[in-house]
C-alpha cells in the first residue's frame, strides 16, 4: 500500500509530502498496469472505524534503495491510497494470494514472489519489531523475510497457533497487565486480543483504560479521542520511569510471555495533521467499545518481537531487545519442516524439530520391542511344531489327506473324538461340506478379523494455501517521516552457506525505525 500524490492537497500543508512517507508516482513508472479502484481489504481495522479505497494495479517492487543489492519482484499488486485513516504506506507480508473480483485469478503475494525467485528466501515466514524511536540513541525497527534476527529478542518456549480466521492470524490472550508504580492490576480479567501492525494504538476495555488513568494520571480528551499528555505530567512520568508488563499467552490461563513496556515506548507525538493546529504528546491507549476491538498495535510492537511461521501455522512472541549499533545481527533462517528435517547445517539445528528427542527415543524403543516380540513368537511356534513332528504318535491331519492322531496307539479301527465315526472339523457352510472346497461348491472360509492400518505420510513440499481473499492485516510499514513512524534503513544479509546438494537460499532483512 502506497500514498498517491492526490493524498496531499493545498490544505494539508507543505510538509504533507514528507510526513506521509513520500508519494508513489504511478505515471512515472514504465511497468505500472492499472486494474481499478477497490475498497481496501480490511477486516479487523473496519471494527475500529478505519476504512478507505485504493487504486490497484501491478508494478515492480524494489526492496531497499538502489545499489543495496536487495531483490526486485515483478508484477506485484500495489494499492495507492489517499485516505488519512492510514497515513503512511504499508508492506503486505501475508503470503496468501490476493483476489479482486474473482477467485479464478489469484495474484501472488510479495512473500510468494520472493520464495519463487531463482535465489529464493528460505521460507514464507518473517519476523518484525518496531524499534524504539524515543530511546537514545534511537533504535531502528527490524524486518527479516524468511528468518529472524536472534540479537533482537529474548527467546522463550511459548508458541501461539494461528487464529481460526485467516483474517485474524495473530490472536493472543492478555492474561494480565501490571505496572511497577502501583500494586493494583491494570486488567480485571483475561481477554482475547489481536496483534495488528496497521494500527498504531493499544485498544483495551474501558475499565482497563480507567485503571491506566488512575495509575498514570491520564485524562481523556473527547475532541481528539486521545489521552493527551501535557509537559507537567510528562516530566513527572519521566522521573518516575514506570514500566507496564503485559502477560500474554495462547490462552487466558497457562503458559505466557511477559512483554515489558517502559514509559519511553508509551509517549508519542500527535502532529497538527492529526489533531489540528497544534501538536502534543499523547499516550497510545484507546477505549474499546466491545471485545471485538481489543488490539495490540505498533506501540506494543516497540517492546515485542513477532516471528510468524506460515509453513507450520504458528508464531512466537518475545521480549524485544535493543542491541547497540556495534552488535552485528545474527540472521537465522526459518526453514520449512521437510527441509529442516533433512538438513544438517548449523542453521537448521537452531530451529525446532517436529519431534522432540524424547519422542524419537520412544519411537525407537517401541520399534525394537515389536521386533523382539515377533521374533520370540516365531521361535516358540517353530519349536512347538518341531516337537510335535518328532512325536511317534503324531499323524498328519485330514487336511493333509491322512488319518488323525491315534488315541492310545493300539491297532484296530481308528476312533476319533466322540467315538461316533463322524469327524468333527471347523464349521462349514450350509451345504454340509466337511472338507476343503474343490473350487466348485460354495464355502464360507473362516478368517481372523483384522483392520487395515492407516498409512501416514508427511506432506511433500509447500502446502498450497486456499485462494480465499487474504486481507493485508499484517503489514510492516514502509518508510515514512511522520514523528511516530520509522525511517527506512536496509541491510543486506548474505546467503547462509548451505551444502551443495541443497538449493541456495538467501534471507533478506529490512530494518526500519519507529517514529
Amino acid at each position: 500500500m502506497v500514498v498517491l500524490p492526490e493524498a496531499c492537497g493545498a490544505s494539508d500543508g507543505s510538509n504533507c509530502y514528507s510526513d506521509r512517507g513520500f508519494w508513489y508516482e504511478r505515471n512515472a513508472s514504465s511497468t505500472w498496469s492499472q486494474n481499478g479502484f477497490y475498497n481496501l481489504s480490511l477486516y479487523l481495522e473496519n471494527r475500529l472505524g478505519y476504512s478507505g479505497a485504493a487504486l490497484y494495479g501491478n508494478d515492480t517492487i524494489q526492496l531497499g534503495w538502489k545499489g543495496d543489492g536487495l531483490p526486485s519482484v515483478t508484477n506485484q499488486v500495489i494499492g495507492g491510497i489517499t485516505t488519512k485513516d492510514f497515513y503512511v504506506g504499508m508492506l503486505a507480508l501475508d503470503p496468501r494470494p490476493m483476489n479482486f473480483s474473482s477467485f479464478n485469478d489469484p495474484q501472488p503475494s510479495l512473500m510468494q514472489g520472493l520464495r519463487s525467485m531463482s535465489t529464493p528466501i528460505p521460507s514464507i515466514s518473517w519476523s518484525y519489531t518496531a524499534g524504539a524511536y524515543n530511546l537514545a540513541p534511537k533504535i531502528f525497527g527490524s524486518l527479516t523475510l524468511g528468518g529472524y534476527d536472534s540479537t533482537r529478542f529474548e527467546p522463550n518456549n511459548v508458541t501461539f497457533p494461528f487464529g481460526a480466521d485467516i483474517s485474524l492470524d495473530f490472536q493472543v490472550a492478555i492474561q494480565s497487565i501490571t505496572t511497577n508504580i502501583t500494586d493494583k492490576p491494570l486488567l480485571n480479567a483475561g481477554i482475547i486480543s489481536y496483534i495488528d501492525t496497521m494500527i498504531a494504538h493499544i485498544w483495551l476495555p474501558l475499565d482497563a483504560c480507567q485503571l491506566f488513568e488512575e495509575a498514570f494520571g491520564l485524562v481523556w480528551d473527547n475532541t481528539t479521542e486521545l489521552y493527551l499528555i501535557n509537559s507537567t505530567l510528562h516530566n513527572s512520568l519521566l522521573k518516575e520511569n514506570p514500566e507496564v508488563i503485559f502477560n500474554v499467552g495462547p490462552q487466558v490461563t497457562g503458559a505466557s510471555v511477559a512483554i515489558k513496556m517502559p514509559y519511553w515506548n508509551f509517549y508519542q507525538t500527535a502532529t497538527s495533521a492529526y489533531i489540528g493546529n497544534s501538536s502534543s504528546l499523547y499516550f497510545p491507549l484507546k477505549r474499546a467499545a466491545d471485545d471485538s476491538q481489543y488490539v495490540l498495535g505498533r506501540a506494543f510492537m516497540q517492546s515485542a518481537y513477532l516471528s510468524a511461521n506460515y509453513d507450520q501455522n504458528y508464531f512466537n512472541l518475545s521480549q524485544a531487545l535493543y542491541p547497540a549499533s556495534s552488535v552485528s545481527e545474527n540472521i537465522v533462517p526459518i526453514l520449512p519442516e521437510l527441509t529442516r528435517t533433512n538438513s544438517t547445517t548449523p542453521a537448521s539445528t537452531s530451529t525446532k524439530s517436529s519431534f522432540g528427542t524424547g519422542a524419537m527415543v520412544g519411537i525407537a524403543v517401541g520399534a525394537a520391542a515389536v521386533i523382539i516380540i515377533v521374533c520370540a513368537a516365531f521361535f516358540l511356534v517353530h519349536r512347538r511344531y518341531k516337537k510335535r513332528r518328532s512325536d511317534p504318535t503324531y499323524k498328519r491331519s485330514e487336511l493333509e489327506g491322512e488319518d488323525t492322531q491315534i488315541l492310545g496307539g493300539s491297532a484296530g479301527p481308528k476312533t476319533e473324538l466322540d467315538g461316533d465315526n463322524a469327524r468333527h472339523e471347523i464349521g462349514g457352510d450350509s451345504h454340509g461340506n466337511a472338507e476343503l472346497h474343490t473350487g466348485h461348491e460354495h464355502v464360507k472360509i473362516a478368517e481372523m478379523e483384522g483392520q487395515v492400518a492407516p498409512i501416514f505420510e508427511m506432506p511433500a513440499g509447500d502446502v498450497q494455501l486456499p485462494e480465499l481473499e487474504g486481507p493485508e492485516v499484517q503489514k510492516a510499514e514502509l518508510e515514512g517521516s511522520t514523528p511516530n513512524q520509522p525511517n527506512i534503513d536496509t541491510v543486506v544479509t548474505p546467503p547462509t552457506p548451505e551444502p551443495e546438494a541443497r538449493q541456495a537460499r538467501r534471507t533478506w532483512r529490512i530494518s526500519r525505525k519507529d517514529r
